[in-house]
């Protein structure tokens, strides 16, 4: 299925979506397509990408997200694909280079982030939207990756709910999330992010693990160091 097919089949009848950049399209109003991270984007992949940084600071590796990302592919269902939040694909790229790419679905909020990952990626249909209103129809979606996007937002945010709403019924989710731990530097950093308005309020694993499984069942709980995996399946 070609890109132009594939959002004609998941687009709600009441959305539209324009070409905004190459390989992007963008289901906002001209007004809204600004975002804070377009003008950080190079910063954070040199940071957030950074193996270094990732081990210190949170206990966890690139080779840890990676794997989490292979995982998620080889166990997806056979009809559509949304990475919601995807950013610059810093960590993802690669695992997705072997996915169906003409059946899934890149979408962020920032174009600066999405341009970069246009750079990684050459396939997929990225989308330019607002995760807590995406542009899709109910249960339009298969499987569903939410990679490190729901400390930025909280779990007591519209996410969780929106994501339920897309998910087709039996729906494999599949996100990562910071929290809190024994960890005290990684601790201490997500407070930092919070007070600069770069994520919620710190949750810990059981916060996050309850909030999801309002909306989900869930089926696997991991923790890398400061970064939780949560699996489940989108309740009938």
């Amino acid at each position: 299925m070609d890109r132009a097919r594939l959002l004609n089949t998941l687009l709600h009848p009441s959305r539209k979506v324009e070409l905004v950049s190459p390989g992007i399209l963008s289901a906002l109003p001209v007004d809204q397509r600004a975002d804070s991270y377009d003008r950080m984007a190079k910063a954070y992949d040199w940071v957030v990408g950074n193996d270094v940084y990732n081990r210190i600071v949170w206990g966890a590796s690139a080779n840890d997200y990676a794997r989490a990302a292979r995982d998620g592919l080889a166990d997806a269902g056979p009809g559509p694909i949304l990475d919601c939040g995807c950013g610059s694909l810093v960590f993802t790229a690669k695992p997705y280079q072997s996915a169906p790419l003409d059946r899934m679905v890149l979408f962020d909020r920032s174009l600066g982030m999405m341009e970069r990952g246009t750079g990684r990626l050459s396939g997929g249909q990225f989308v330019q939207g607002d995760a807590f209103d995406m542009p899709f129809q109910d249960a339009s979606f298969d499987t569903i990756f939410a990679w490190g996007f729901l400390h930025v937002v909280g779990s007591g945010s519209p996410l969780l709910s929106e994501l339920r709403r897309v998910a087709a019924p039996g729906a494999t989710i599949i996100l990562s999330s910071l929290v809190l731990t024994q960890r005290r530097l990684g601790n201490k950093m997500l407070a930092l992010l919070n007070r600069k308005g770069e994520a919620a309020t710190p949750e810990t694993a059981a916060d996050v693990a309850q909030a999801f499984a309002r909306s989900f069942e869930v089926t696997t709980h991991n923790l890398h160091g400061s970064m939780l995996v949560l699996r489940g399946t989108a309740r009938g």
